[in-house]
C-alpha cells in the first residue's frame, strides 16, 4: 500500500493577515505608550509648580511677601544678583530648613521637558499672589504665532491658574 503524506503549508494570505493583525496591534500599544509619556511629563510638571508654590507660600508666611518679579521673567537663582531670588536663597523659613530643597546659587528651575519656569508676581491672571508656569512640551511661551510671549496660553502651557 502506498501512502501519500500531506504537507499543509501556510499560504501567503495567511502569513499577510497575521503580519497585519500584529503590526496593528503593535501600533496600539504604541499609541498607548506615548499618551502615558506625554501624561507623566504633565503630571512631573504639574509637581514641580506645586513644590514651588508651598515654597513660595512658606516664603510669604515667613517675610510677608512673594519675590516681587513685575515682568515675567524665567525661574534663575543667583545669590548677590539684587534680584527678587536673593532673599529666597540666603533665607531660610522659620523652621530653620530651606524653602525648597535643592536650590543653591546657579540653580534653574526646570520643567519635566528641559524648559525653565516662569515666573511673575504680582501676577496677571492671579493679581493677589503670583503667576508660575511652564512652556509645555513646544518651549513656546504664549501664542503660537508669537503674538504674546507675556503670558502663558498657547493650548499646550501648564500653569497655577487652570
Amino acid at each position: 500500500m502506498i501512502t501519500y503524506h500531506q504537507h499543509k503549508y501556510f499560504t501567503l494570505i495567511e502569513l499577510l493577515s497575521v503580519i497585519g493583525i500584529i503590526a496593528i496591534v503593535a501600533g496600539i500599544i504604541l499609541g498607548g505608550m506615548s499618551y502615558a509619556g506625554r501624561r507623566a511629563d504633565q503630571a512631573k510638571t504639574l509637581s514641580i509648580i506645586e513644590g514651588f508654590t508651598m515654597a513660595l507660600e512658606a516664603f510669604k508666611e515667613d517675610r510677608g511677601f512673594y519675590p516681587i518679579v513685575s515682568t515675567a521673567a524665567q525661574v534663575k537663582f543667583e545669590a548677590g544678583a539684587g534680584n527678587a531670588w536673593d532673599k529666597f536663597l540666603s533665607g531660610h523659613s522659620s523652621n530653620n530648613r530651606p524653602y525648597m530643597e535643592g536650590i543653591q546659587d546657579g540653580t534653574e528651575l526646570k520643567d519635566a521637558y528641559g524648559n525653565m519656569l516662569w515666573y511673575q508676581c504680582p501676577g496677571t491672571n492671579n493679581p493677589q499672589k503670583f503667576d508660575l508656569w511652564s512652556t509645555g512640551p513646544d518651549g513656546q511661551q504664549g501664542d503660537k504665532n508669537g503674538v504674546d510671549f507675556t503670558k502663558a496660553g498657547n493650548g499646550d502651557d501648564i500653569c497655577n491658574w487652570m
